[in-house]
C-alpha cells in the first residue's frame, strides 16, 4: 500500500519538478544570453526576477498540489489505506515546493555561469542525505521512531532542502560572476516574458 501510494504521488511531484526544471531553463537562457552579450547589470536583473517568480511558483504549485492531491489519488484507487499514506506523504512533500523551485533555479543559474561543479555538488549531497535517511526514518534505525511513508517524505524534502541550502551558500560565498540585487526591486514585464516564453 505504501508503494502504492507513492506510485500515485509520483506523476504531480514530478510536474511540480518539470515546471521548476522548465522555469529555470528559461532563467539559465536569459542569463547566458546577457553574459555573452557582456550586459552584466540585464544578467544580474534576470537572475534576481527569476529567484523571485520561482519563489512565487513554488507557493502557488504547494496550494495546488497539497489541495489537488486527495481528487487526484481518488481518481485511481478507492482504498482508504493508500488514499491516506498518498494524502500523508504528498502533503509533507508538496510543503516544500517552494525550496524545491529556488532549489532547482539556483542550480540553474550555476551552468548559466559555467560552474557546473557547484549544481553537481549541491545535488550530490541532497541525494545521498535523502539516501541515507530513508531507511533511518521509514524503519526506525538508530533509535529514530519509525515513521514509514511520512519518514520517506522527510528523508526527501530535507534532502532538497540541504541542496538548495548549499546552492545559497555558494552563491552568497562564491559570488559568482552575476550578483542578486533585491534592494528596488521592480519587475520587469519584458525580462519576465523571455523567462517564461523560453521556460
Amino acid at each position: 500500500n505504501a508503494m502504492t501510494a507513492l506510485s500515485l504521488v509520483y506523476p504531480i511531484q514530478n510536474l511540480v519538478n518539470s515546471i521548476a526544471v522548465g522555469f529555470g531553463v528559461g532563467i539559465n537562457a536569459v542569463v547566458a544570453f546577457h553574459l555573452g552579450a557582456g550586459e552584466m547589470q540585464n544578467a544580474d536583473r534576470a537572475t534576481t526576477y527569476g529567484l523571485f517568480l520561482s519563489f512565487i511558483h513554488g507557493l502557488i504549485l504547494t496550494v495546488f498540489s497539497i489541495f489537488s492531491m486527495p481528487y487526484f489519488v481518488k481518481m485511481f484507487t478507492t482504498d482508504t489505506d493508500v488514499i491516506n499514506l498518498a494524502v500523508m506523504y504528498s502533503t509533507i512533500v508538496f510543503s516544500f515546493s517552494t525550496i524545491v523551485n529556488v532549489g532547482i533555479a539556483f542550480e540553474k543559474i550555476f551552468q548559466a555561469v559555467g560552474r557546473m561543479n557547484v549544481s553537481m555538488i549541491s545535488m550530490i549531497c541532497g541525494c545521498v542525505t535523502n539516501i541515507i535517511l530513508d531507511p533511518i526514518l521509514i524503519f526506525g534505525l538508530f533509535g529514530m521512531p519509525k515513521l514509514g511513508v511520512a519518514g520517506a517524505a522527510i528523508a526527501t524534502v530535507i534532502g532538497q532542502t540541504i541542496a538548495a541550502l548549499m546552492a545559497l551558500t555558494f552563491n552568497i560565498k562564491k559570488n559568482l560572476d552575476i550578483h542578486l540585487h533585491f534592494k528596488g526591486f521592480r519587475p520587469s514585464s519584458r525580462t519576465i516574458g523571455k523567462i517564461l516564453s523560453v521556460g
